[in-house]
């Protein structure tokens, strides 16, 4: 019965956190993008708010099942805290790259850096694979970025454009920085089922065209939290 209970308050945990998180998905873009409106956080006039679309369900929903599965696995101790954290975080990129295509700096470097500090503290076990030291943290960071970054260097100078932006291999980097190398190859599984699932369905419902780009950061994202979980 407790644990019903600690599932209910993630839950609600989750709903909270999603009115500012949602709120910074649409103001960071608008301040890097130079378009920043002076107008408070929660007023109903915000284009944040009245905008609000069905990926900001998703996100909601998201947000709270990682707050529910955090609340069971982990409890609301410091590995709960922190796992929440790197949850949420991961969700804001992913809405962020979705509505903008944006991975802000200001969030993958802090998210990175604070991988690579939690492991090097010893304080947590998080992840399935065991707890990582602060060697295979490192390690995870640097193979989560040159994977994905050099094959996109081959190709952007044999198609003559890019294939993928830098804020995704920040990411990949920081999530291997959580995580270590050996989830890496899965994130990435998962990040292009979903990336090859939302092409499918944009160009069958004639939103999409294959030549266009479509943002890898939510996918990078799901995989980030799943392996984290599971």
């Amino acid at each position: 019965m407790e644990n019903w209970w600690m599932i209910l308050a993630g839950g609600l945990v989750g709903v909270l956190s999603a009115v500012p998180l949602l709120w910074l998905s649409w103001r960071i873009p608008q301040q890097l993008l130079g378009n920043w409106m002076a107008l408070r956080p929660g007023d109903w006039a915000d284009p944040a708010i009245r905008g609000l679309r069905w990926q900001d369900v998703v996100f909601v929903l998201a947000l709270c099942w990682s707050a529910a599965g955090v609340a069971a696995h982990w409890g609301w101790v410091s590995d709960g805290l922190v796992a929440f954290s790197y949850c949420a975080l991961l969700l804001l990129l992913a809405r962020i790259d979705a509505r903008s295509g944006l991975l802000p700096d200001m969030l993958t470097l802090p998210l990175l850096w604070f991988g690579l500090l939690w492991h090097a503290s010893g304080m947590g076990e998080l992840g399935t694979l065991g707890d990582l030291s602060l060697e295979q943290a490192v390690w995870g960071a640097a193979a989560g970025y040159i994977i994905l970054w050099l094959p996109c260097v081959l190709l952007r100078r044999w198609l003559g454009r890019e294939m993928m932006g830098h804020g995704d291999f920040k990411l990949s980097a920081a999530i291997g920085a959580w995580l270590g190398c050996a989830a890496l190859p899965y994130v990435w599984l998962i990040a292009s089922g979903t990336s090859l699932l939302m092409v499918a369905l944009s160009v069958k419902f004639g939103r999409h065209r294959l030549r266009d780009s479509m943002p890898f950061g939510p996918g990078l994202a799901l995989g980030g939290i799943l392996i984290l979980f599971f």
